[in-house]
């Protein structure tokens, strides 16, 4: 960070020494108006804690001291001695206003007003309170394009471009330091120090202008070889000498002409930046920064201070609040020639460009409204205000639409092209519809895979490209350049691609869901027709009575239709489920002709929840069914019993037990998942001499407890 401390050191000893400059002044303690007619300089009034704080009248016509009578002219008032015709002119100016300091430095001086004359005292230095705001302003505008140079040429220290910048800023904090002393000065300056701080304002101008368009030439592409990087500033150097060495007539050529063509040479540089970036975004929204950067700060420049002059009548602002406009502009600069957040360049410049048409146009029409049609100030700028507000703030969204042609279509016109992407039946038309998706979002140069995993959408190489998750089955995608290749991707392109994915996920979250939801009610139906139908076809299929066989089917399809229409259950009494089954299985058992002992006694008047109801049937029924149809029994039993708000059910019989490929059958499987989700335990012993299932369940569904042995 060499650079950045370099300039901070220079910033705070060019800053002290202007403050200490500006103190060590003789001071009364007048406030002057700048311009206006008649003899003298014109006046609001004295600094009350001032030395002049007694003296009456509204312009200062002359002081006369130790060395006679010295007259003011209205030259002594102006902020910027360089708009005087000739050097003959501010060399008089100079010779003046180091008479005035003379005399005030003598002692006792007489200031001559138009009502009167007082005899006063000057302080030899002013103290810091009396310095103007302006004069501050100023000081923090110097500091800040020395700080911002030096900043952004620690960034990039091995890039010329940056170094170029730093320079320029250094000129126009020389620039604006000396002119921080002049303008804001009480009433003299030493001729000495008028003469050094001039020039020392044109030498630093002139250094801004020539460094400035020499980095034009280079960045943000290389337009010129690097040995031609110095012509300007040899050049626009030996204009300068040309100063002291009395070839120029006056400050008109010797400075502003300089100052005119080095904005002319940035212009043409900016120009051709623009024509060399034409097929390259990221280069490109540099340009344009620059191009928006320097017209925001020279139109509203030119608006607020030239204009006015131009038409005959006293700027807005003085000089020193104008500068605030290198403050914004040198900001804008620096932030393009440190490639900070390239990708909001674009969106930046635009919203520059309509503040500065804005400005323009109202400061434009209040000054036409002035010098034509002989409007005073205050109805001029509200007229104006009034016409910028109703005339151009509301085409204003048109006008970005137009120069930004905005072509991607609204994220609202993308619905039915994401729904599609979930929905598609292949990984090879998820990708093409995601890949169109992403094409009539951004419209980008090209679409390719990303060269890694992407986790979330991520701006890339300073939004030159943008990488994109692929959903489920669709590999990551990197987009590069966007606005169909003449633009970096933003922050609000990044915020949309989220909102894509996003939206994506949600939707394949959704459609997940639902195939799950699917295969657990085809598993359900499953189970119950395992669990329940099969038992009571089986019942029928042993029923030697016609009558018994006729009901058990005709029980058997309502209990079909209830499974597969998943008629909702309701909360049954215990006895009544328990009865249920009792003669169920005990039909069926009679019909197979073999023995069920059952033992359901001192059961409780007790509501038992749907859901257990129903898994209680189940599992009575498969186990039930199992022992009839695989166990080779002599004798089956069922007891039930309840404990602890829990029903307990235990089937055993005498058969030669089941195979341990087959005690993990779909219908033991079945006994157990019906019986886990409801809190209750499920448990099998099976060997040659028989089989015992165990189960437990609470009556709400919700209280696991422990399986009890017997």
């Amino acid at each position: 960070m060499f650079g950045t401390s370099l300039a901070v050191v220079l910033a705070a000893i060019l800053s002290v020494l202007t403050t200490v400059t500006a103190l060590n002044q003789p001071w009364i303690g007048a406030e002057k108006t700048i311009g206006g007619e008649g003899p003298g300089i014109a006046i609001t009034g004295f600094d009350p804690a001032g030395p002049a704080a007694d003296v009456q009248g509204s312009r200062i016509l002359a002081i006369e001291g130790s060395t006679g009578r010295i007259d003011v002219t209205p030259a002594d008032a102006l902020e910027e001695p360089d708009v005087l015709p000739s050097y003959q002119a501010m060399r008089d100016l100079f010779a003046n206003q180091g008479a005035l300091t003379e005399a005030l430095r003598a002692g006792p001086v007489t200031i001559v007003t138009d009502e009167a004359a007082a005899t006063v005292t000057a302080a030899q230095s002013r103290p810091l309170g009396s310095l103007p705001f302006v004069f501050w302003i100023q000081i923090l505008v110097a500091v800040s394009s020395l700080v911002l140079g030096g900043w952004a040429a620690s960034l990039r220290p091995k890039d010329l471009a940056p170094w170029l910048f730093a320079a320029a800023g250094a000129g126009l904090a020389l620039a604006i330091f000396a002119a921080a002393l002049y303008s804001t000065r009480d009433l003299a300056l030493p001729e000495a120090t008028w003469t050094f701080v001039s020039s020392l304002n044109v030498f630093g101008a002139i250094t801004f202008g020539a460094f400035m368009g020499s980095m034009m030439l280079i960045y943000p592409v290389r337009l010129i070889p690097l040995w031609a990087v110095w012509i300007q500033p040899v050049v626009f150097a030996l204009w300068y000498l040309g100063n002291p060495l009395g070839f120029w007539a006056s400050r008109a050529t010797g400075g502003h002409l300089a100052t005119a063509v080095e904005m002319g040479m940035i212009v043409l540089g900016l120009l051709a930046q623009l024509w060399a970036t034409r097929k390259n975004p990221k280069e490109r929204s540099i340009a344009v920064w620059f191009g928006i950067s320097v017209v925001f700060g020279s139109g509203m420049f030119i608006a607020l201070m030239a204009v006015p002059g131009a038409l005959g009548y006293e700027p807005t602002i003085r000089q020193g609040h104008a500068f605030l406009l290198f403050l914004f502009v040198y900001l804008g600069l620096a932030i393009g020639v440190a490639r900070f957040r390239m990708f909001d360049l674009g969106d930046w410049s635009f919203r520059i460009f309509y503040y500065a048409v804005g400005v323009v146009l109202l400061f434009g029409l209040d000054a036409a409204l002035i010098s034509s049609l002989s409007f005073d100030a205050v109805p001029a700028f509200s007229s104006a205000l009034l016409i910028v507000v109703v005339l151009y703030l509301p085409f204003r969204d048109q006008l970005s639409a137009v120069l930004r042609r905005r072509t991607a279509r609204p994220a609202e016109d993308l619905s039915d092209a994401i729904g599609a992407v979930a929905l598609a039946p292949t990984p090879q038309e998820r990708e093409a519809r995601y890949r169109d998706v992403l094409e009539a979002a951004f419209r980008p140069l090209t679409i390719d895979p990303a060269p890694g995993a992407v986790q979330a959408p991520t701006l890339i190489d300073e939004g030159a490209a943008l990488d994109v998750p692929g959903p489920a089955g669709v590999p990551p995608l990197r987009l590069r350049w966007t606005g169909g290749g003449r633009r970096l991707y933003a922050p609000s392109d990044l915020r949309r691609a989220e909102g894509i994915v996003g939206t994506i996920a949600r939707l394949d979250a959704l459609a997940d869901a639902r195939d799950k939801a699917v295969e657990m009610e085809r598993a359900r139906i499953d189970r119950d027709v395992h669990d329940n139908i099969g038992v009571q076809l089986l019942g029928a299929l042993h029923s030697a009575q016609p009558e018994r066989k006729n009901a058990l089917i005709r029980q058997t399809l309502s209990d079909l239709r209830d499974i597969v229409a998943n008629t909702k259950a309701v909360d049954a009494p215990l006895r009544e489920v328990v009865a249920d089954l009792r003669g169920e299985v005990g039909m069926i058992y009679e019909a197979a002709g073999l023995p069920l002992e059952w033992a359901d006694r001192d059961l409780p008047d007790v509501t038992v929840s749907a859901a257990v109801a129903s898994s209680l049937r189940a599992i009575v029924r498969e186990a039930t069914g199992n022992a009839l149809r695989h166990s080779n029994a002599s004798r089956v039993s069922v007891k039930l019993s309840t404990q602890d708000g829990s029903v307990s059910l235990v089937v055993r019989d005498d058969g030669t037990g089941i195979a341990q490929d087959a005690a993990r059958g779909n219908g033991l499987d079945n006994l157990a998942i019906r019986a886990e989700p409801l809190g209750g335990h499920f448990a099998l012993d099976t060997g040659p001499h028989g089989t015992t299932l165990r189960m437990i369940l609470p009556f709400d569904g919700t209280i696991a407890m422990p399986l009890a042995g017997e």
